[in-house]
């Protein structure tokens, strides 16, 4: 008679998980809106979005998300908040679907398609521990900034696993033990400001507090690279690289402190990104990568 309890008790735990989650990400806090000043729900203030994303904030999305190199292909975005990376799908001839846990990214994602004129299949409220798609339904889905914030990371890897095809990839982004997770939120958060103190020794609620643009996240997890590989040990093939120096180089208009491009640049040049990072992106596939070749082979026996 125990165990139906406990199971209820957990399933009762986990509903109220999803709802306080879906409470916060909505409203002032749905990313990338403080990216533009111009008039809100606008073409002009989604173009300007559009544009702040790769250039300024995430530079590296332009060329690691390969946006231009899936045409034609099924591609699903979890998490497609405002429809920024979704779209660029689009607009490069993807087949694109997209799910958010919440009505008012729904809303806004079919609005910027709506504006630029841009065709999707569909782009409807999901969750991304129980995505409402069919197995082996994608080439391509994308996942940024999202599974870190889940009930569940896991078990939102597992369906992004689910629904590929069996020769189809993923693209993630998870949160990196980087510069920002390191000086930011243990050094001056955790302990000079002495939030880890009060939260009673438990660095997740200081992540918690000081995460996100706004603050007091219901959750958010910051990952080691053995972890990522952990998580993503049932694709055959996972490349997994850090990307994004973080906000105390790259974010004037959160009005923090930005050195100059030419520091920037020189940091970058060293491959500094690869140790402070900010964030994991990661590349899996399902299928098993083709044979190795040895070197005997290629020198002597290949052309």
């Amino acid at each position: 008679m125990k165990i139906p309890l406990l199971t209820h008790s957990k399933l009762t735990l986990q509903k109220s998980s999803y709802e306080t989650l879906k409470a916060y990400w909505r409203g002032k806090n749905i990313p990338q809106q403080w990216y533009s000043d111009r008039e809100p729900r606008t073409l002009g203030w989604f173009n300007d979005l559009r544009h702040k994303r790769y250039t300024l904030y995430y530079e590296y999305l332009a060329r690691d998300a390969e946006f231009q190199y899936h045409a034609g292909e099924r591609v699903l975005e979890v998490g497609c908040g405002i429809g920024t990376d979704l779209a660029e799908y689009a607009l490069h001839g993807a087949k694109v679907c997209g799910v958010d846990l919440g009505p008012e990214q729904v809303e806004l994602t079919k609005l910027n398609f709506q504006l630029r004129g841009l065709p999707y299949d569909e782009i409807k409220e999901g969750n991304a521990e129980d995505l409402p798609f069919e197995d082996k339904t994608f080439d391509l889905v994308f996942c940024f900034g999202v599974l870190h914030h889940t009930v569940n990371p896991q078990k939102g890897i597992d369906e992004i696993f689910r629904v590929l095809k069996d020769d189809g990839r993923a693209i993630v982004m998870l949160y990196a033990r980087g510069w920002k997770h390191y000086l930011k939120r243990c050094l001056i958060h955790g302990l000079i400001l002495g939030k880890w103190f009060r939260a009673g020794l438990n660095w997740k609620k200081v992540y918690n507090e000081v995460s996100e643009v706004h603050g007091h996240s219901p959750r958010t997890e910051v990952y080691t690279k053995r972890e990522v590989k952990r998580m993503f040990s049932r694709f055959r093939t996972v490349e997994i690289h850090k990307r994004r120096l973080g906000e105390f180089i790259e974010y004037p208009p959160y009005r923090t402190f930005t050195l100059p491009p030419v520091v920037r640049n020189f940091l970058y040049f060293c491959g500094l990104e690869a140790w402070l990072g900010e964030n994991w992106l990661i590349k899996a596939h399902k299928a098993a990568p083709p044979p190795k070749t040895s070197v005997f082979d290629v020198i002597f026996r290949h052309y």
